[in-house]
């Protein structure tokens, strides 16, 4: 198949566009300037994807589209709405598959008990319009003829990439190396390496049917003050509690999402695709990163 992938420099982007060729798959990936870097093999687009058009032309020469883009700031909502409207018209009655990239934040604090594809929705608030998007796709399968398929991914890691190594990143303050975590650090992460969320993805795109929806996440999730640590011990600095309000200044409505306690399985994943996530685990990758 010849696949879509928007974003394809990001952390999910590019692991999809990894896994797709390694199953023989061309990708034509959208970059926000010339000269971003792309895994090899992809045929890079250079898109603005607030433009309704920018991706009409390339859409009818694709058998399938991932959009894994994200604006990463307050007009994210406003980016996946484009898009997906955008391929959908595209791929009306086509039968065509559109992979979206959701998350599992709009799920909320969790408790113990592992969230699955049908938990209620608690979204924070960078995340509220999504409810209202995953809806359109589903209808979108029901009634535009397109292969819909959502995906929740938890926090994204891998090769030191992702929001977790930028969140437990080193400071330098008076007295040395500071490890800073949010709150006490007692809330749950799930999460999910880059390129075992790219074979999801790329199952997906592959054979899921229209209106169907997966976690993407391993079946541990991990203690941000764990996590931590184990930064700690490789820098060797010391961990300190990050007051939640003073860290806004830093990552706005962000932090409501990052103190999210999450617990999910992805058994749906494993039995419909025969997902079977194997890369190393999130304190195994932070040790080595």
């Amino acid at each position: 198949m010849r696949v879509l992938v928007t974003g394809v420099s990001g952390t999910i982007g590019s692991a999809v566009a990894r896994a797709l060729r390694g199953r023989g798959h061309t990708v034509v990936g959208t970059v926000t300037a010339p000269g971003r870097p792309v895994p090899e093999g992809v045929e890079p687009l250079v898109a603005d994807l607030f433009d309704p058009s920018a991706l009409s032309a390339t859409a009818a020469r694709v058998d399938a589209a991932v959009h894994a883009a994200s604006s990463n700031d307050e007009r994210a909502g406003e980016l996946d709405g484009i898009v997906v409207e955008s391929l959908l018209s595209a791929f009306q009655g086509t039968g065509k598959a559109l992979v979206y990239t959701s998350g599992l934040w709009l799920h909320g604090d969790t408790g113990d008990e592992p969230a699955t594809e049908v938990s209620p929705f608690a979204p924070p608030m960078v995340v509220a319009w999504r409810p209202a998007l995953e809806q359109v796709l589903v209808d979108a399968a029901a009634e535009r003829g397109v292969r819909t398929v959502r995906i929740r991914p938890g926090l994204v890691y891998g090769d030191g990439r992702g929001y977790v190594p930028m969140l437990l990143s080193p400071q330098e303050d008076a007295d040395g190396t500071v490890i800073r975590h949010l709150g006490d650090g007692s809330n749950r992460w799930s999460v999910v390496h880059a390129d075992d969320l790219g074979e999801l993805y790329a199952s997906a795109v592959e054979s899921a049917p229209g209106g169907s929806v997966y976690l993407g996440t391993n079946e541990d999730s991990v203690l941000v003050r764990d996590a931590a640590k184990v930064v700690a011990a490789r820098v060797g600095a010391r961990i300190e509690r990050w007051d939640p309000t003073a860290a806004q200044q830093y990552w706005s409505v962000l932090v409501e999402a990052f103190m999210l306690d999450q617990v999910a399985g992805s058994a749906k994943a494993r039995a419909d695709l025969g997902w079977v996530p194997s890369r190393p685990g999130l304190l195994e990758d932070l040790a080595a990163n």
